[in-house]
């Protein structure tokens, strides 16, 4: 982008995150204010949420209490809610939040495990557009994964030149099949900051059962995004309770921009 005079400005940077949330499970109402407060004080412009409860609805309950927490001067938080293929979806699901405007919307089916994603197109503040598309992949068989990585990227050739983001829990590791399909298109965030993945993003003390710890939780950018700067999030237990965490998952935050063209 450039100025009447031609010199080059750069493009608003934004502040992109994802989280797995563990749906109801695991002490939800004792840790749900936490996860809220965590979320308030990150206010990212907009975040994929992954293991969202359906009925009741876990991300209207998400967005009521983290549109109360603003101040009235700031734009609220909208959501795109998107249900697991056939019955599954009565039940579980995954969203994106955003308080930039969406000004276009959709899903798609990726068979096996009735898993999905979904995505929203939104407007930043000097109209330039961006796409943000959330997924949770399978969790059990990386051909499948691999497969339902395909799909996003076969979908994504449909979608133009729009600059794109992909967020989620893809229950594949950094040096995954699945992870090198995705990099035909998608490089991590965390990664180009950091120089590396981090230690692990699942799981955290809320799973004292769980002995082995994973990065499965990315924030992937296409080149048409410069990232400034990546880092783990929803990370800090409870003051009275070191077991107690928002989620058995940390969240992944970046602050991206897109490049000039």
């Amino acid at each position: 982008m450039s100025d009447i005079d031609g010199v080059e400005r750069s493009s608003p940077r934004l502040r992109i995150a994802t989280l797995n949330v563990r749906n109801t499970a695991d002490r939800w109402r004792q840790r749900r204010e936490l996860l809220v407060a965590q979320l308030v004080e990150l206010r990212p412009d907009v975040i994929g949420v992954q293991e969202l409860r359906r009925r009741p609805s876990q991300v209207r309950w998400i967005t009521r209490r983290l549109n109360q927490s603003l101040s009235l001067d700031e734009p609220p938080y909208r959501y795109h809610s998107t249900g697991k293929a056939g019955l599954w979806g009565l039940w579980e699901g995954i969203a994106l939040l955003s308080r930039l405007p969406i000004v276009a919307r959709g899903s798609l089916d990726l068979g096996g495990e009735h898993r999905v994603a979904n995505w929203v197109r939104v407007r930043l503040v000097d109209g330039t557009l961006l796409e943000v598309h959330n997924s949770h992949l399978s969790s059990r068989e990386e051909r499948l994964r691999d497969e339902q990585a395909r799909l996003i990227i076969d979908h994504l050739t449909t979608r133009g030149e729009t600059p794109t983001l992909l967020v989620g829990d893809l229950n594949a590791g950094p040096a995954s099949s699945t992870l090198r399909v995705l990099g035909e298109r998608f490089r991590s965030a965390y990664a180009l900051v950091n120089g590396e993945e981090p230690r692990k993003t699942w799981p955290t003390a809320l799973r004292p059962d769980v002995t082995h710890g994973r990065v499965i939780d990315y924030i992937l950018v296409d080149d048409h995004l410069e990232v400034v700067d990546a880092w783990l999030t929803f990370d800090r237990p409870a003051s009275s309770d070191p077991t107690l965490f928002p989620s058995d998952h940390v969240g992944i935050a970046a602050t991206v921009r897109v490049r000039p063209r």
